[in-house]
């Protein structure tokens, strides 16, 4: 098994030669909310037995499976009896389960590419945040600001204590303000999806403090950006990775 994340443009290049390799294809496509169900039922129509069991121990291999959990997008399938065996997961959810027997089939995969989506971006470090909006391929709002948060005290006793409160209410502080940006930046606009990067540990604190990705939860993809740094240039990068597919090839 191999595992490779895929730019649009490779993925298409993917797809395309995939089309024009001969043999017979299941194409197999399933929603977030399918799994695992989906997959185990193939093996009680008769007429995908020759595919059912490869796939259903794909799917579970761990390092898939957990990649499934992370995207929570669902799957495109392509698999040949023998020959090319691709499990996709596509940067935006599959919006219905459908298989096709002895066919290439792309569609449903390029619909959801291909949809026109509105993507709002949070990208936050301590004491740094970048805000954006892309709609298509364009960003059209950011906001990118800091806030001031006392580094650690290291003398310990007493100095060390009261710096530590100090820190944690600057941080409580630069989380209402990081809230209320928030909402200033999105509140225009109808989102089909919420992304958040930087420091993994401040999603949890943040979706606490701020209204508005409460009220959005929903929205909130469950795949982190991995990106380090919340400024501008991250922001502008933000997009390239959040349109990226993961494709294992077996």
């Amino acid at each position: 098994m191999e595992k490779e994340i895929l730019s649009k443009t490779r993925l298409y290049e993917l797809l395309s030669r995939l089309e024009s390799s001969p043999g017979d294809y299941i194409s197999l496509y399933i929603k977030p909310s399918s799994f695992p169900y989906c997959i185990n039922g193939l093996s009680l129509r008769p007429q995908y037995n020759t595919y059912a069991h490869e796939i259903k121990e794909s799917v579970n291999i761990k390092a898939v499976a957990q990649a499934v959990e992370r995207y929570n997008t669902g799957a495109a399938i392509y698999w040949q009896k023998n020959g090319n065996k691709y499990i996709v997961l596509p940067p935006f959810p599959i919006t219905e389960d459908k298989i096709s027997p002895d066919e290439f089939d792309v569609s449903p995969l390029l619909e959801t590419l291909e949809r026109v989506y509105v993507i709002g971006v949070v990208l936050v470090t301590w004491g740094t945040y970048s805000i954006g909006v892309f709609h298509r391929d364009n960003l059209v709002k950011s906001k990118t600001g800091t806030g001031y948060i006392h580094k650690k005290h290291r003398k310990g006793g007493r100095s060390e204590k009261r710096f530590a409160r100090r820190t944690e209410e600057q941080k409580k502080a630069f989380l209402r303000k990081l809230s209320n940006r928030i909402e200033e930046e999105f509140e225009n606009y109808t989102l089909d999806y919420i992304f958040l990067g930087g420091n993994r540990l401040i999603r949890a604190p943040l979706l606490r403090e701020c209204k508005y990705l409460q009220r959005e939860v929903q929205k909130i993809s469950q795949r982190g950006l991995n990106l380090r740094y919340a400024d501008r240039e991250a922001l502008n990068h933000s997009l390239r990775e959040i349109i990226n597919s993961l494709v294992f090839t077996f």
